[in-house]
């Protein structure tokens, strides 16, 4: 429940190959909104925190490791008491993996040749998706127990289906292929059913999170063929709408109380983190230089983290930088301001919180690997 998706996705017309090349390769489709510089709300975007460090504030950072051979770990979500979801890779394969307690849990017992652990409960169930075989649509998943179900319903979405939210009920979200060629609905699966919820009118939608009251959060095109933001609830769809000066939304995540993280595209281009909350969005800009933000958690107590993206200046095709962030009083904070200094370790994205505050994050080491880590309050 406390998970977000890496972005907000609408992979148009992609094939599935190339949604199986970016899994692996770490990266996801682009937003229906391109990014670029967000200059007019840059500068107030940047907060020191070497007072926090001074009164010991700050987190404490556990690099989550690998499993056994692989190079390269990612987290995607995290849990209530800690436990964090992801893969562990090679550069051929992404293997569903689970972390906790200092130990890496292969997930992947039906043996797909690629899996994502993409949402995780408070009783460690995991729910993602996964490749079964070459060519063959994407399943998604729930493990428990030690196994691995393949969910997927092939009447309902003969294109196939990827896990993204979980919550404490065992209920998933996530997105069904009608067609492969660019029709995908949201999916909630529960007590061993699983049902269509609809759109706001266009043939895209994809739901990313639940809550324990079965809210449910995503993005979804209108009749206009516009993105826009989703609350599902009491088997109805509501059109969350856009913030003044944004021409679309997405909502990633979703906590207790009903508030939502997400991302507004700016009208001038590009992308700012923002909460939903009363019937409103409230924009937290962006990085002076980044190309965009997004927020992709929210704790119970509202605070949120993300990731700021910024251009790569030498090969303009080409992603630039990544830092993880954290929203304190209406700004963003680079959580890297936030970690013990000499780590070893860069964090580049923040995935998901908890309401303890721990954090789910990727970060570099310092011979050049990317892995999962744990952010813990000190």
């Amino acid at each position: 429940m406390f998970r977000t998706p890496h972005a907000i996705i609408f992979p148009t017309l992609l094939p599935v190959v190339a949604l199986l090349l970016s899994a692996c390769a770490g990266s996801n489709p682009a937003p229906v909104i391109p990014g670029s510089t967000n200059a007019a709300s840059a500068a107030s975007t940047s907060v020191s925190s070497s007072s926090r460090r001074n009164n010991g504030g700050g987190y404490r950072i556990k690099d989550l490791g690998v499993l056994t051979g692989d190079s390269v770990s990612k987290a995607y979500a995290l849990n209530a008491t800690g436990q964090v979801t992801g893969v562990s890779e090679t550069p051929t394969a992404a293997i569903a993996t689970s972390f906790a307690n200092g130990t890496t849990v292969n997930v992947n017992t039906l043996n797909a040749q690629v899996s994502l652990g993409e949402a995780i409960d408070s009783s460690g169930r995991v729910a993602g998706y996964m490749f079964l075989s070459g060519g063959a649509p994407a399943h998604a998943f729930l493990y428990s127990n030690g196994t691995m179900q393949d969910i997927n319903d092939s009447g309902l979405f003969p294109a196939g289906t990827y896990g993204f939210g979980i919550n404490d009920s065992g209920a998933v979200v996530g997105q069904g292929w009608l067609s492969s060629s660019g029709t995908f609905h949201p999916f909630l699966f529960a007590n061993g059913k699983m049902s269509d919820i609809g759109t706001l009118g266009g043939i895209q939608a994809t739901a990313y999170a639940i809550n324990d009251s079965n809210q449910i959060v995503g993005a979804s095109l209108n009749s206009a063929e516009v993105q826009h933001a989703f609350l599902y609830a009491n088997g109805k769809m509501s059109d969350l709408g856009v913030a003044p000066g944004s021409i679309a939304t997405g909502a990633a995540a979703i906590n207790s109380t009903g508030q939502i993280a997400g991302t507004i595209y700016l009208n001038g281009g590009g992308s700012d983190a923002a909460l939903y909350s009363k019937g409103r969005w409230t924009d937290f800009g962006n990085f002076s230089g980044a190309a965009g933000s997004s927020a992709t958690g929210i704790s119970k107590a509202g605070r949120i983290v993300g990731t700021a993206k910024f251009p790569n200046q030498y090969h303009p095709f080409k992603a630039g930088k990544h830092v993880a962030l954290i929203v304190e009083s209406g700004h963003l904070v680079d959580l890297n301001t936030l970690i013990p200094p000499g780590s070893g370790l860069t964090v580049t994205d923040a995935l998901a919180i908890n309401d303890a505050g721990q954090i789910a994050a990727d970060a570099t080491t310092s011979a050049g690997s990317q892995h999962a880590v744990l952010l813990t309050p000190k």
